[in-house]
């Protein structure tokens, strides 16, 4: 199909400055997957059948590399991955920045120490850190639980599934690779496949684990390793639809001239 599009450019002179961007993180919530929802039956790798009713967990800790391998943290920024009333997926929004190169979004499992040990009452109401209903804080000096997953497991998904995860030694960081360039809106997409929580858990039996210890930090490390990928494609791709361009005249005069694209 051969496009001929007009373009009338202004020729500004101006300095070189990079463009305040926005930059938005969207999880999708997956589940062998499909759509998450909740109390569905699914299976693990080692063939246990089982079922979610609550999943919670906190994210923390963000930071943006661009531009040569710069960083930028964003400051202050809690948040509580909530699959109780909605399952759709969550948007994170982090702010504004002054970005040319997106190369890298990273963000914690869990809550920083400072914050874990912190009083929970100083927050707003509407502060991911403040009390919760069910409650994500186990007390001071144990902190936030980073993951509360319930639900039922067994051959009749009829034994009682609890795994709260808790302990600042299971704050680690994930990192998800880009190549997003001159965009006004960055939206950063990452599937999260909750399925994969409870690979390598046998629980057949049901299983109670809250704290640190046994498969805790299966649990943890499975989040942190096999839940989430990055479902972002790049910017550039859309230019393998374009055959051939030319432009005229060359060299341009009066700041107006024609493209002539073949397009696929």
């Amino acid at each position: 199909m051969k496009t001929t599009l007009q373009i009338l450019f202004a020729i500004v002179l101006s300095t070189s400055t990079y463009g305040q961007s926005t930059v938005n993180i969207q999880i999708n919530h997956l589940l062998d997957g499909v759509h998450f929802e909740n109390e569905v039956n699914s299976t693990n790798d080692l063939e246990n059948d089982f079922m979610i009713d609550r999943l919670q967990y906190y994210l923390s800790g963000f930071s943006l590399v661009h531009d040569g391998g710069q960083v930028t943290e964003v400051e202050d920024l809690y948040v509580l991955v909530s699959l109780l009333e909605s399952t759709e997926s969550s948007v994170i929004e982090l702010g504004e920045f002054d970005i040319n190169n997106l190369e890298s979004v990273k963000f914690h499992f869990g809550v920083d120490e400072q914050a874990n040990h912190a009083d929970p009452s100083l927050w707003h109401v509407s502060h991911a850190l403040a009390p919760k209903f069910p409650s994500m804080h186990w007390g001071w000096a144990a902190g936030y639980r980073f993951i509360a997953l319930e639900g039922k497991s067994g051959p009749n998904i009829d034994q009682e599934l609890q795994f709260h995860c808790i302990g600042d030694e299971f704050y680690q960081e994930l990192d998800f690779p880009l190549n997003m360039s001159n965009e006004s809106e960055y939206l950063v997409s990452v599937d999260a496949e909750y399925t994969n929580l409870l690979k390598g858990i046998d629980v057949t039996g049901g299983l109670i684990l809250h704290g640190n210890l046994g498969e805790i930090g299966t649990l943890a490390d499975n989040l942190i390793e096999n839940v989430f990928t990055s479902a972002s494609v790049t910017n550039t791709e859309d230019s393998e639809l374009v055959n051939s361009f030319e432009i005229f005249p060359n060299p341009v005069t009066n700041g107006a001239f024609t493209i002539n694209m073949d397009v696929a």
